[in-house]
């Protein structure tokens, strides 16, 4: 493992590694942004939450907001004292240690493949909605190659390069946010906010246990502000782009869905938010009724370069924290493999690309995509949340070490930890054991044993 590990060090110091200090502050802004898909998770991802919220979503996105904003904070202090490709796998490491960051690695690992999947399926989901919104008929199947699409392109992208990939995703970002909080002026202009969806009012019974339910599913819109983090050995100066970027990236982003939220609330009407989660992509039919089919268009099309945007932001993240992982000797060596002219880690990244779309694919012949959906949603909530919860920790220690904790850091990781601890008590308490919440959970735990099972033979073989 020693020896793995001088090698790719070894590599890294003749220029063969990853590219060092090629993306600049607002590059690194827009991996965070990007991966979080402002466009895709406003017009439909956020609908998760509205099913259980209804006219009190735009209360559950500014919780979400709070809470991801402590953590974009407690990201931001840990990065002030390690910049690497790793990300979230080398702040656990640092603080308590390889056999631990494996295992919360592994879960950060295949939460991100959920994620990555999650968009294959918006795509082919929301596109054809978008499409069939504006008159075009399209086969019930489409939906399926609409996602592999997604899966070639955004991996394609990330293969191209670093500075390439996050030039794309700055573009996207930008044009995202601009029409997004256009669209929400519109509906505000014919129809009001109402301060009243910022409190219960509108909240279903039980009020506390749905509002933690539409939380969780915000938070699961956020989820991508973090994947700043791996930018840590290719950002201009790292230890300040990484820590200012992580935190704007989900300010910016928590002010898009605050306003956007508001904004689709509103115009589908408070009192019928009820029916809000039964449509794929309501923000695409608000679109169409307030600015017509020109407006529904622009956001169609943007909802395309989100998914293809957001699925490169995550793929540029999973793969450099494999790299790093291999690069420790915890993964395969042949994972870390960087690209000679790209700088990218191809290697890492065509088995993104294999294992996400054969998933994708599996689960498409075998399931409707609702179940995909709460499948993915499960895997991709509890391995997120087991990567943060675990990265939390190891952040005092990591200050600790470097003399600078206070009582501010403590309350901060305990404010962050009890915020997950309801997230968690919410989702199990009111998920009904299922075929699919069975798979979301098997995938999680699988891929973790698997990987256990092959660092152990690994070792085994070395010695």
């Amino acid at each position: 493992m020693d020896e793995t590990k001088g090698k790719k060090e070894e590599q890294t110091e003749q220029g063969e590694g990853l590219a060092k200090g090629v993306a600049r502050y607002r590059e690194v802004l827009a991996q965070g942004i990007a991966s979080a898909a402002p466009a895709a998770a406003t017009i439909g991802t956020l609908t998760g939450a509205a099913a259980f919220v209804y006219g009190g979503l735009p209360l559950a996105v500014l919780i979400a907001l709070v809470a991801i904003l402590l953590d974009a904070t407690r990201i931001s202090i840990i990065s002030r004292y390690i910049q690497s490709a790793g990300g979230i796998y080398t702040f656990i490491e640092r603080g308590l240690g390889k056999k631990v960051a494996f295992i919360a690695s592994m879960s950060y690992i295949v939460y991100i493949f959920a994620v990555i999947i999650f968009v294959y399926l918006i795509m082919g989901l929301m596109v054809p909605t978008g499409l069939q919104e504006l008159g075009l008929s399209l086969p019930d199947w489409i939906w399926i190659p609409f996602g592999l699409a997604n899966a070639a392109i955004a991996v394609f992208i990330s293969y191209m390069g670093i500075r390439p990939s996050l030039k794309f995703t700055l573009t996207m970002s930008l044009a995202e946010i601009t029409v997004l909080i256009a669209t929400s002026l519109l509906i505000f202009s014919k129809v009001p906010p109402d301060p009243q969806t910022f409190t219960l009012a509108y909240v279903p019974q039980p009020q506390i246990l749905n509002l933690g339910l539409g939380v969780s599913f915000g938070i699961l819109a956020f989820t991508g502000y973090e994947t700043v983090s791996v930018l840590g050995e290719e950002a201009q100066d790292p230890k300040n782009t990484i820590t200012k970027g992580v935190f704007t990236a989900a300010l910016i982003v928590g002010i898009v869905y605050l306003i956007g939220s508001e904004a689709f609330t509103v115009g589908w009407g408070v009192n019928n938010m009820s029916s809000y989660f039964n449509y794929l992509a309501p923000g695409l039919i608000e679109a169409y009724n307030f600015g017509g089919p020109i407006l529904a268009i622009i956001l169609t099309a943007l909802l395309i370069n989100s998914n293809i945007a957001c699925a490169c932001g995550f793929t540029n993240a999973v793969t450099r924290v494999m790299y790093a992982m291999s690069r420790d000797g915890l993964l395969p060596s042949r994972i870390g493999d960087i690209h000679k002219r790209r700088r990218t880690p191809h290697i890492a990244a065509l088995f993104t690309f294999i294992f996400t779309a054969v998933y994708f694919v599996i689960m498409s012949l075998i399931f409707t995509p609702a179940n995909i959906f709460i499948a993915t949603g499960v895997t991709t909530t509890f391995g997120f949340l087991i990567a943060i919860f675990t990265v939390n920790i190891s952040m005092l220690i990591v200050v600790k070490r470097n003399n600078a904790l206070t009582i501010g850091n403590i309350l901060l990781v305990a404010i962050i930890e009890t915020i997950i601890g309801f997230v968690f008590y919410s989702q199990i308490i009111t998920s009904a054991i299922n075929i699919p919440v069975l798979i979301g959970v098997l995938t999680l735990v699988l891929w973790v044993v698997g990987g256990a099972i092959y660092l152990a033979i690994a070792r085994q073989l070395k010695r």
